[in-house]
């Protein structure tokens, strides 16, 4: 691989996607110890960022003033003052190309999925990977310009402090042992687990005696609300939309197990990796569920028996999909883990 001495990395949104690009950051920096690297980001999912040495500057992207051409003169004059080398555009979105475009990088690249038009500005690469998940799809972007991808690796900001405050705010309710997170709610609806079974599942490890925290954005409020309710119990703490990202980053880290569907704060777990399990109907892990490369034995996955999804056709609109996975499922997996951990 060349030596590059310059290099902007495009991966804007989501939650989820941001975590899968951080592989290729661990590798480009193996292989670029010297670069200065430069992220692109909308600033409400830059909490996942490393710091150095991974990453020496963020950029932030208004993401309501991309369609705007006197933005588009702030961000050229604003990207060309780094004089990039290369620009890597991990989104392959219009509005990830309006950034490559205006980077002046002297080299522009992609992941070979380019779509939007994505594709007229930077050149998308093709490695062995093309089929395989979307981390390997941008980490072939590494191997094909040259460089060497020794394993999967998740560069992630320090959250020492994070988890001193969620302690303190978990002893506070009385909290002081081993708990199981859980993220009720996903990005789209389709991908949720019913709430009633959220429901049934949680009283169930209640009456076990292991704690349960409920975690999640504001939009989950709701879910998280009415699962307390229904159970009402001191063994069930709910704490949707009450964390900021790295407090919640820091409540993943400190739990025991995390159970969720396919949402952002999933790929947070396993880049933490956590002991998870993961609930999948309508999308795909073979694509973008949890990975772990060779070492993946802490992820244990759960698929509808109804799911249709394939790596080429990752998303089924089918909305009965996740109420296939039934809570006696759940809770076979849940004591399936249990015996392993306590080996």
């Amino acid at each position: 691989m060349k030596e590059y001495k310059t290099i902007l990395i495009i991966k804007m949104s989501s939650l989820g996607d941001v975590l899968h690009a951080l592989p290729t950051l661990y590798a480009l920096r193996e292989n670029c110890p010297k670069a200065r690297i430069v992220w692109a980001v909308h600033q409400n999912f830059s909490a996942v960022l490393p710091g150095k040495p991974w990453i020496d500057e963020v950029i932030y992207i208004d993401k309501k003033r991309l369609k705007s051409l006197s933005y588009w003169k702030e961000l050229r004059k604003t990207l060309h003052a780094y004089h990039f080398d290369i620009c890597l555009d991990l989104q392959g979105l219009a509005k990830s190309a309006i950034v490559a475009f205006n980077s002046g990088a002297k080299e522009k690249y992609g992941y070979w999925e380019m779509r939007e038009g994505s594709f007229l500005v930077s050149k998308g690469l093709t490695g062995a990977y093309k089929n395989g998940h979307v981390i390997e799809r941008y980490l072939d972007t590494v191997r094909v310009l040259g460089g060497t991808v020794r394993s999967v690796e998740f560069p992630l900001p320090d959250v020492s402090l994070e988890k001193k405050i969620m302690k303190n705010r978990f002893l506070a309710d009385g909290l002081d042992g081993p708990f199981v997170a859980v993220v009720p709610g996903a990005r789209w609806s389709v991908k949720e687990w019913p709430v009633s079974y959220w429901q049934e599942f949680l009283r169930r490890l209640a009456a076990s005696g292991m704690h349960a925290v409920l975690l999640g954005s504001g939009d989950d409020i709701p879910k998280g609300e009415a699962i307390a309710t229904a159970v009402d119990s001191p063994y069930v703490l709910n704490y949707t939309g009450l964390t900021s990202l790295r407090e919640l980053m820091a409540a993943i880290a400190m739990s025991w197990l995390y159970i969720s569907a396919d949402t952002g704060p999933l790929h947070l777990a396993n880049a933490l990796k956590k002991e998870l399990i993961a609930l999948f109907g309508p999308t795909c892990p073979a694509r973008t569920g949890p990975y772990g490369g060779q070492d993946a034995s802490y992820i244990h996955m759960m698929i509808s028996p109804t799911s249709q999804a394939t790596p080429e056709h990752p998303l089924v609109d089918d909305a009965a999909c996740m109420g296939m996975i039934t809570v006696d499922a759940l809770w076979a997996m849940y004591e399936s883990v249990l015996k392993k951990v306590k080996k």
